[in-house]
């Protein structure tokens, strides 16, 4: 694959400390105390998880996680550049999605920001918050867990039709995600020595995305705010989403989205 994983090396912190736990009510509190016990190794850390008895996504919203899932936390410290900031939150989605295309599901793409999902069935998910200097990033990926009833939601074995090893899973996903922060890192260096670069967050969620060109209901949170309706029309250099509405042009740099067409 050539120049294609040189960018893991760029990240190699991640995935060093590993802490494994059977059962945990979520992942944050876990990584916020390790961040304040030993703060010195705490970029790139992992709290992984068997089941979360508390999963949350955004917005407090209910995560259903339980065995057979890979459920987990990740500490990254806040050494990006201030345009940077916006393309993070891609980073995730595109790694979950280059992790289960090396499973032969093709069909995954990523729904702006970072949600990942098939055919309009949710198959993982992302919740990035802020800690002081820290970004928390759970990440919650539907592997071999068994899935209620009555929601848009599908796993990795449901559409592979065979069970999945977590190890695996966690092993490419661990890889993907280097590999894009990675890349910002030699990113932002060519930036400041002037060099030119392309953005490979930019162009992958060009890719492997399937929110450009459809018609969106855009929210803060669609659940309890109004929004608006307008056209995904373009991505911009720094991740912000662009809608054509009523003519006009609006960039939204967090929020989501319901396709309605």
């Amino acid at each position: 694959m050539g120049r294609v994983l040189d960018y893991c090396k760029y990240f190699p912190e991640l995935g060093e400390e590993l802490w494994y736990f059977p059962k945990l009510r979520r992942t944050f509190p876990v990584l916020k105390q390790l961040i304040e016990i030993f703060p010195q190794r705490a970029n790139g850390r992992i709290v992984w998880a068997g089941t979360l008895s508390q999963a949350k996504g955004r917005f407090t919203r209910r995560w259903f996680a339980s065995e057979g899932g890979l459920w987990i936390g990740i500490s990254i410290y806040d050494e990006f550049l201030p345009n940077s900031q916006g393309l993070i939150p891609l980073t995730f989605g595109l790694a979950i999605v280059k992790t289960v295309r090396e499973f032969g599901i093709d069909e995954a793409k990523v729904k702006w920001i970072n949600d990942v999902h098939i055919n309009g069935k949710k198959l993982a998910g992302v919740l990035i918050e802020r800690f002081g200097e820290w970004f928390l990033v759970g990440i919650g990926i539907n592997v071999n867990n068994p899935l209620p009833k009555g929601i848009p939601a599908t796993s990795i074995k449901e559409v592979t039709g065979r069970e999945q090893v977590l190890s695996r899973v966690f092993d490419r996903l661990i890889k993907w995600i280097r590999y894009y922060l990675g890349f910002l890192r030699d990113y932002e260096r060519n930036l400041q020595q002037e060099e030119k670069a392309e953005n490979i967050v930019i162009k992958d969620f060009l890719e492997y995305s399937d929110t450009i060109g459809r018609c969106v209901y855009y929210a803060y949170d669609v659940e309890k705010e109004d929004g608006i309706i307008g056209i995904a029309e373009a991505i911009t250099s720094s991740g912000a989403l662009v809608l054509r509405v009523n003519g006009k042009k609006i960039k939204v740099n967090s929020g989501e989205v319901i396709y309605l067409w």
